[in-house]
């Protein structure tokens, strides 16, 4: 949790759910003029529920950027404390509303992306982007979450396969430093003055961690973080989107085939030799038949450069692992199945 540094400099913490003051808000903000904002709150919520939002945020939004583990300093309460702070300054500014509850996500979303800028080294920030983008993988395809020991394992694996052993990424990379940056200081990959850190905050959407509300990756994490069969269907079922999403892999076309068209389909690939692995080669040496046609049956039309989208992540998938490529394309199969329509 965080240090209590507003004890030690003589300040009063404020309680959980009060909006103003306090050790973050006095930090950060000089007093500030409402006297708008409370009466505008009242056209859109009321008072216990703008607090409830705001700290529902604040937690959403700190398991998504893995901000209690990159930061010694700001916790959950700064986070809603200072989004309700902001909140009630835009109000107070008449700024036009027409989403008040998405405004009051995004403002966490900024919070929180502050509460996670942290230094590594050039080559640290790259291996935790490896093994990040492994681990949502995996945990993606198996529907659980790794433990800390599958973790550790993972973090050795991406130190064991580095590309360049003269200069390897240090064994606690996953470590974050938190640090103070000014609004205004030059920010960017790797060092570089790209733009500025009150720039990046502006455009939380072009941060490398922001995940889309009700995306599919969304949509995906939600399901992994609750418990019971059905959430863990569903986080399988929304796989492949999750994954391609965002990317230049064809997403499957949701509600586009019937019950009786998957299960033909299903049926194509389970009798065909080598199964959908043997169709991904029968189509890479330009022979069409049943089994390609079903391969590519979830995404609709698609053109040659799509469909070796498709057969390259499921070969990509299938060398990590037999059987993965399948669950793949089981996924994509349930969202482009009608009977799931009104949940794709």
């Amino acid at each position: 949790m965080s240090n209590d540094t507003a004890s030690s400099a003589g300040m009063n913490r404020v309680q959980k759910g009060i909006p103003t003051g306090g050790q973050f808000a006095a930090t950060f903000h000089a007093e500030p003029t409402l006297s708008l904002a409370t009466e505008r709150l009242n056209e859109f919520t009321n008072v216990e529920d703008f607090v409830e939002v705001a700290y529902t945020s604040a937690a959403h939004w700190r398991r998504r950027y893995n901000q209690q583990d990159k930061s010694i300093i700001v916790d959950e309460d700064d986070i809603a404390q200072e989004t309700m702070l902001r909140t009630l300054e835009a109000l107070d500014r008449g700024r036009k509303i027409t989403d008040f509850k998405q405004m009051v996500t995004s403002t966490a979303a900024n919070v929180t992306v502050r509460a996670t800028e942290t230094t590594f080294r050039a080559e640290d920030r790259k291996a935790y982007r490896i093994f990040d983008e492994q681990r949502k993988a995996i945990e993606l395809e198996t529907g659980e979450r790794m433990t800390q020991r599958a973790q550790d394992e993972l973090a050795q694996k991406v130190l064991d396969e580095w590309h360049d052993p003269r200069h390897k990424p240090s064994k606690d990379f996953r470590i974050a430093r938190t640090f103070d940056r000014s609004l205004d200081a030059p920010h960017g990959a790797d060092g570089g003055v790209e733009s500025t850190l009150g720039a990046t905050l502006v455009n939380p959407e072009q941060s490398g961690n922001y995940i889309k509300p009700n995306s599919y990756m969304d949509r995906a994490h939600t399901a992994m973080e609750e418990t019971g069969a059905a959430h863990k269907a569903e986080m399988k079922r929304l796989a492949w989107n999750a994954i391609a999403e965002g990317t230049q892999v064809p997403m499957s076309n949701p509600g586009s085939l019937s019950q009786r068209q998957v299960t033909k389909h299903r049926g194509v690939m389970d009798k065909h030799e080598g199964g959908l692995m043997g169709a991904c080669k029968d189509w890479s040496a330009d022979r069409e038949n049943e089994a390609t046609a079903a391969l590519f049956a979830p995404f609709g039309e698609m053109d040659f450069e799509d469909q070796e989208r498709v057969v390259t992540m499921l070969e990509g998938f299938e060398a990590r692992g037999e059987g993965r490529a399948q669950v793949m394309w089981e996924s994509a199969m349930a969202i482009a199945n009608n009977k799931h329509s009104k949940n794709s």
